[in-house]
């Protein structure tokens, strides 16, 4: 009797002990929680549409669609004593004039500018490495120029003219100055014996946890420039220079000197943890042998059907980006 007595208010007390969730029964000690898999492949695709298509301060058209892939590959993990890390970034691209009749020459005469696609594949790799709070690169870039405008249009058969394909060694310098991210590279294209440097400041400004606001400016210098376009479609194409996008310079292929300042602001919209979409608004302007020579196509091209969008005037462009990480 004692017996059972006692083993009833140990019973109870038990119960009394017990915390209850009203509906759910006592969560019974489980097996240790397992970390998730990191599934992230470290590649990025991208997506875009450009009102227009600006390289380098030069215009080569409206209604530009690019897509593309890139990513990067750690070679040196973890940091030393001085924080730095190696690895190999990789991108590759593609672009089109969505249109023949979307390059700057459109204005011209039809029996001069009909059916000039094109469209540009590129090819880059770089050795990135951080020392500290400065990350230094070695890279190699390729370029493929394929249709009417890379093949010199309706008179490239007769005089030559058009693109070669580019193969550029760079060597970069990224670090932040404050909330300002700073970055300047030197490339060299070693086919087109060419030489381009460029300046670039953007600060992220964050309006709320998914928008941020982009202002960004990029000022380029070039050496020889010619921006892949042959001698031949410098100084033998008829309609003065390089028709016909409406250039003349006076038959020289090479500018040196300041070439554009490209600036505008970005607005990034994280949709999710892993896609981005950044719509924005730039303005293109040219500066020094630049604007000069713009002036002279226009200029140059007056005899032949009035003035033609030039590929070196100053121009406001916009566009959309969508990038997923995998």
């Amino acid at each position: 009797m004692k017996l059972n007595t006692l083993l009833k208010t140990l019973g109870f007390l038990a119960l009394a002990a017990t915390p209850v969730v009203a509906g759910t029964a006592p969560a019974s000690k489980g097996p240790a929680p397992v970390a998730p898999v990191n599934d992230d492949l470290g590649i990025n695709v991208g997506l875009g549409y450009h009102t227009n298509y600006i390289w380098r301060g030069f215009n080569f058209g409206q209604h530009w669609l690019s897509g593309g892939l890139n990513g990067a590959i750690p070679l040196v993990g973890g940091a030393g004593e001085d924080g730095a890390g190696t690895r190999l970034a990789w991108d590759v691209e593609y672009g089109t004039l969505l249109g023949d009749q979307d390059h700057v020459g459109a204005n011209l005469p039809p029996f001069i500018t009909n059916d000039l696609s094109f469209q540009r594949v590129q090819l880059g790799a770089a050795i990135q490495h951080d020392v500290g709070p400065v990350t230094l690169s070695l890279g190699y870039r390729y370029f493929r120029n394929m249709g009417g405008v890379a093949t010199g249009g309706l008179f490239g058969p007769f005089t030559g003219g058009g693109m070669q394909d580019g193969q550029e060694v760079s060597v970069g310098l990224a670090t932040a100055l404050g909330p300002v991210n700073v970055a300047t590279s030197a490339n060299y294209d070693y086919v087109n014996d060419s030489w381009y440097f460029d300046l670039d400041l953007n600060t992220n400004i964050a309006i709320t946890d998914a928008i941020s606001v982009v202002p960004f400016f990029n000022v380029g210098y070039g050496h020889n420039m010619n921006w892949q376009f042959n001698e031949a479609q410098w100084s033998a194409n008829p309609v003065g220079g390089l028709a016909p996008l409406g250039f003349n310079n006076g038959g020289n292929p090479d500018l040196t000197g300041w070439t554009a300042i490209t600036t505008g602001l970005r607005f990034p919209i994280k949709l999710n943890s892993r896609a981005t979409l950044t719509p924005y608004i730039a303005g293109n302007f040219p500066l020094g042998p630049l604007n000069n020579a713009a002036g002279s196509a226009r200029a140059a091209i007056t005899p032949a059907g009035g003035l033609p969008d030039t590929a070196l005037k100053s121009v406001l462009f916009g566009g959309v980006t969508l990038s997923v990480r995998f």
